[in-house]
């Protein structure tokens, strides 16, 4: 009796220092990054009176420049993605937590 006696005041205390222990904190978040920016070269118009040459090596290069930032474009719009699901996830995660901490408290 006394051995069961014991067994029960220490899952009792158990319990209680549970109860006192503060959630685990949040990982801290990581210091806002500053925004992202293209390395693309703008390229400036030749004018009214280019050669020939002068029009078509500005037309691929401005058409290049039109890829490059089609490429950076995609490239921010993966990571913000990716951003969306990881904070969906910490969401829907807190969510289940709150659901079985309530349903555990109901009984």
């Amino acid at each position: 009796m006394t051995k069961t006696l014991l067994v029960s005041l220490l899952a009792l205390s158990a319990t209680a220092f549970a109860a006192d222990t503060p959630a685990p904190a949040a990982d801290a978040a990581p210091a806002a990054a500053s925004p992202a920016k293209h390395s693309c070269t703008k390229v400036d118009h030749p004018g009214r009176l280019a050669s020939e040459t002068q029009v078509k090596t500005y037309t691929k290069r401005f058409k290049e420049y039109g890829e490059c930032i089609k490429k950076f474009v995609d490239e921010q719009n993966k990571v913000s993605t990716g951003a969306m699901e990881a904070a969906n996830t910490a969401i829907n995660e807190y969510n289940e937590a709150v659901k079985q901490s309530k349903e555990a408290s109901a009984k």
